[in-house]
């Protein structure tokens, strides 16, 4: 009778020592659905910076263009109602020639949005994983009211 008692707690022991295969396999599966979340969330991240980068180069160049625009005398020619490209397109952040932003703009018919101004609307495209524009505009005067 004795020997019986003993396989029993042996049993019991050997059992309740360790984790068996399934609760391992179920630990490892958990980390690595927990790993690879993390890691996605990481990769958005990153994307998301870089288009947040993007987006304020783009701004910057936008201004840049407007306010040369706004610099030139009365009745320059860049100031004529109409649609423009930058010759320098595709530009990089400081404005050079290279990259992957395009500048273009347009002058509004006289008169718009009153007597005496022209609306000049700047806008800068680029692509990383999908197309983005960025859009800035302002007010130029005439070289006469109203508008010629």
């Amino acid at each position: 009778m004795c020997s019986a008692r003993r396989r029993s707690t042996d049993t019991r022991r050997r059992r309740s020592g360790g984790a068996s295969l399934l609760e391992a396999l179920a630990a490892i599966t958990l980390m690595t659905t927990g790993l690879l979340a993390l890691g996605g969330g990481a990769i958005n991240l990153t994307r998301n910076l870089k288009t947040a980068d993007s987006t304020g180069v783009a701004t910057a160049l936008a201004q840049q263009q407007l306010e040369l625009l706004r610099s030139m005398p009365l009745g320059a020619a860049q100031l004529a109602p109409g649609d423009y490209t930058d010759a320098a397109n595709p530009l990089r952040a400081d404005g050079t020639t290279g990259g992957v932003f395009t500048r273009t703009w347009t002058v509004s018919p006289k008169d718009t949005p009153s007597f005496g101004v022209k609306t000049v609307t700047v806008r800068v495209s680029w692509t990383d994983h999908r197309p983005h524009t960025t859009t800035v505009a302002g007010y130029v005067r005439c070289s006469t009211v109203p508008c010629p």
